[in-house]
């Protein structure tokens, strides 16, 4: 039998991602990427194809199309897979009670939690929140010691303004036996290099003991930081992340991973927000889609997944089920850096999150499809077998199909009376009480020696 599956259609033609091509490379040799970094003005100055003017690097249309092709020929090749994934949140400064449903600010006992959930929910290697109430300094280093402590993951991507705190942090995931993944993101939109992340590269790029990773990766945003109307902001957004392509290549010699990352965004003026999950900023990620797979010669499966809602409710619902569900049929499968976030990236929500591996399931079913039996008169066979005025509930094809189809504790289909026998329980409590439970039993043991190294490395950084 095959399966009966729909998926999106429309959007950028050949026609117009050639001339969004075109465009990138005239915006880079004549605008150009402003750097205001003296020794990466210098080495770049040097390059074949670049040309610097005062703090500003131009890009020949010939070395941006090489890198255009080199790596539409040596990009990922993906078979697009039917299991859809949800990563956790990006350090969110506030949480959602578990308990009251308040919304107030995280703190290191939280972190501990979080990392439990997530844990258990095999979300990622970054704490969805952010720990408050320890010494500012310490926070990032606080995040990564209960991560080694608590999951296997290797970094949580995190940003160090004290160099001591990172070394710290590096001989913390030598203790544990790991490589401490050191991520550096320098585009900052419009057209513009972050000195300081630059630097970094400069100090860290002929490091063995660590794995350095440079994204980029801008992140503009349509109607503030780049273009309203498209495709002036991918236009933008390519021309970015190739750019940093470049410079990363020609700093490290191409011994440090990059590769071309594609994101545009919307923006809410009237709140000075960004507009997730509206419609035009729906319609942009699948635009933003279609250049991946022009530019990469592979499908893009992975994107974020944001909300504006500040709790786990009908906003929430509304807008992570349509994010989700849109995003799938265009064929999109990994949901990164967004499970449980709320208010954009400002609350992190444990019961929102596990509502969010349920949407997951859903969406999973809804591009899996449904059994289709194309075999010669299949319908006609089911029909005479029961015949007039029988039914189908015992048939074997319709055990088989119920026993396939999306069943929830969370989204129960209960009648009034089944709910009320129940007690009457809602959403928001089933979650509540899936994610207790998933905190509960999580273990994760740590051998008593790799503790001991670590509570010796959070001491030297105490008394920093």
């Amino acid at each position: 039998m095959k399966r009966l599956q729909y998926e999106l259609k429309g959007g950028l033609d050949e026609a117009d991602l050639r001339s969004i091509r075109s465009q990138i490379l005239e915006v880079l040799e004549k605008v150009g990427v402003e750097c205001p970094h003296e020794k990466t003005l210098k080495r770049l100055g040097a390059e074949k194809g670049v040309r610097v003017e005062g703090t500003r690097i131009k890009f020949s249309p010939t070395l941006v199309d090489q890198v255009i092709e080199g790596h539409k020929k040596t990009g990922p090749s993906r078979q697009l897979p039917e299991k859809i994934t949800v990563t956790g949140a990006w350090n969110c400064f506030n949480i959602e009670d578990l308990e009251t449903g308040a919304v107030r600010a995280s703190t290191g006992s939280d972190v501990r939690e979080m990392w439990k959930l997530l844990g258990a929910l095999k979300g990622g290697p970054v704490c969805p929140v952010y720990p408050n109430d320890i010494h500012g300094p310490l926070q990032v280093l606080f995040v990564e010691k209960t991560g080694i402590e608590s999951t296997d993951t290797n970094g949580s991507l995190l940003d160090y303004t004290d160099a001591r705190l990172q070394e710290m942090a590096i001989d913390m995931y030598k203790a544990a036996g790991r490589r401490y993944r050191m991520m550096i993101e320098f585009p900052i939109s419009p057209l513009r290099f972050n000195p300081s992340e630059l630097e970094k590269i400069w100090k860290y790029k002929d490091r063995t003991d660590i794995d350095l990773y440079a994204a980029s990766a801008p992140i503009p945003m349509a109607g503030s930081t780049a273009p309203m109307v498209l495709p002036g902001g991918l236009v933008q957004s390519l021309a970015e992340s190739y750019a940093g392509v470049i410079t990363i290549n020609t700093l490290s010699e191409g011994k440090i991973p990059v590769h071309p990352e594609f994101r545009l965004e919307v923006s809410d003026l009237r709140h000075m927000t960004l507009a997730y999950a509206s419609p035009e900023s729906l319609i942009t990620q699948l635009a933003v889609a279609d250049a991946c797979r022009y530019f990469t010669g592979s499908p893009r499966i992975d994107c974020n997944f944001q909300a504006n809602a500040k709790h786990c409710d009908i906003q929430s619902a509304m807008e992570k089920t349509s994010w989700m569900l849109v995003h799938a049929l265009a064929g999109f499968r990994n949901f990164w850096f967004g499970g449980g976030q709320l208010s954009m990236d400002e609350i992190f929500s444990p019961v929102q999150y596990v509502v969010d591996v349920e949407i997951a399931r859903y969406v999973e079913h809804m591009v899996r499809g449904v059994t289709y039996d194309d075999s010669p008169g299949a319908a006609v066979k089911v029909i005479s077998e029961t015949g007039p005025g029988g039914d189908y509930m015992t048939h074997d094809t319709t055990i088989e199909s119920m026993g396939s189809m999306f069943e929830s504790d969370i989204f129960p289909r209960t009648s009034v009376g089944q709910w009320r026998a129940a007690g009457e329980p809602d959403v928001r409590q089933k979650a509540a009480e899936k994610a207790r439970g998933l905190i509960r039993d999580y273990r994760h043991e740590i051998a008593p020696a790799l503790q001991a190294d670590l509570d010796s490395i959070w001491k030297k950084a105490e008394s920093l």
